[in-house]
């Protein structure tokens, strides 16, 4: 038995295959979907989402976004998505620091700033901290 896990942004469908189990990172932490699953629908966190297989295993980071899980087919809406392998991490470095440096001032300019794009600014540090986490640890 197996899943099909289909991983979807903003640009269209990132991923779209039959794997074992997915682990997502939802809102209250990481589960684990095998198949047989009851339905559910989570919120997820910027991480790591890892597709896995009898002998590999996908690792992916992903921004905010929402998972349903039905029938054994695991569907992940997410504002980005990105395959660990397919990236380096000196690029995802340089990514955090710019992230974090538009962030800060953001929040030193002296006039007041829109507290939604403050939001924005401090979920793009979020995503880009766990694109580094998730590729560092594979």
């Amino acid at each position: 038995m197996a899943l099909l896990l289909k991983i979807v942004t903003p640009t269209g469908i990132t991923l779209n295959k039959e794997v074992m189990s997915v682990v997502l990172p939802a809102s209250d932490g990481e589960i684990e979907i095998l198949p047989g699953h009851l339905p559910l629908l989570t919120i997820i966190q910027p991480g790591e989402l890892v597709a896995k297989n009898a002998n590999s295993q996908e690792c992916f980071a992903i921004d905010f976004g929402f998972a349903m899980i039905s029938n054994d087919n695991v569907f992940v809406l997410t504002d980005e998505s990105l395959n660990i392998d397919e990236t380096d991490l000196h690029e995802i470095e340089e990514a955090e620091k710019r992230a974090q440096k538009a962030l800060e001032e953001a929040r030193n300019k002296r006039e007041a700033l829109d507290p939604a794009e403050i939001e924005k600014l401090d979920a793009k540090v979020k995503y880009q901290m766990a694109k580094k986490l998730a590729k560092i640890r594979h």
